[in-house]
């Protein structure tokens, strides 16, 4: 007989604590504990309160984004957090979205911000790839605790993209639609 008592946790589940004895076979399931997402931030290095928190966090309301006729999640941006610019170069059709966080911070170097989609950096990802319907939410770390978080490459800012995953219950299909074209209507000579 074994007196140990073995206890499981997971964040977003109750814990359980499972008293061993003389079983040799244990089966458990936890219950999810429901967790309101606008009091509580999950961060680099833990989780926080959000009255507590010291950084600053932007978050985008994804409902504001999915009605925007966009071709990336960059363009649906502008103007939806503060200290947040997206801007274009150029205006060539497909030309690419510059996003900065709290102003240009370097002369000679990229001030373009890190990109963290569901928990994995990139450095220079292709925004045009992650279709702007499958995100779940974003958020933007605008401060110097971004730099705490990831080092020296959060000094720009950084970008946290959480995409939308699978649901327990009945399929539900979803089919967004949109199209718009990419050349000159007009040359001007």
């Amino acid at each position: 007989m074994i007196n140990i008592t073995l206890v499981f946790s997971h964040i977003g589940y109750k814990k359980r604590e499972i008293y061993v004895g003389d079983q040799s076979e244990i089966n458990l399931s936890l219950i999810r504990e429901v967790i309101n997402l606008n009091e509580i931030i999950t961060i680099g290095y833990g989780s926080v309160r959000r009255r507590d928190l010291t950084g600053s966090v932007g978050s985008v309301v994804m409902e504001d984004i999915e009605k925007a006729p966009v071709r990336s999640f960059e363009e649906a941006l502008a103007g939806r957090v503060a200290g947040v610019t997206a801007s274009v170069a150029d205006g060539q059709p497909g030309a690419p979205v510059t996003i900065t966080i709290r102003g240009n911070n370097s002369i000679t170097q990229d001030n373009s911000p890190l990109y963290v989609v569901d928990g994995f950096p990139m450095e220079n990802p292709d925004n045009n790839a992650i279709n702007p319907a499958e995100i779940e939410s974003i958020a933007v770390l605008k401060d110097a605790s971004s730099t705490a978080i990831y080092g020296a490459r959060g000094a720009n800012g950084v970008i946290l993209i959480t995409t939308k995953k699978g649901k327990y219950g009945k399929p539900v299909f979803v089919l967004n639609v949109s199209s718009g074209f990419q050349q000159h209507k007009k040359k001007w000579i």
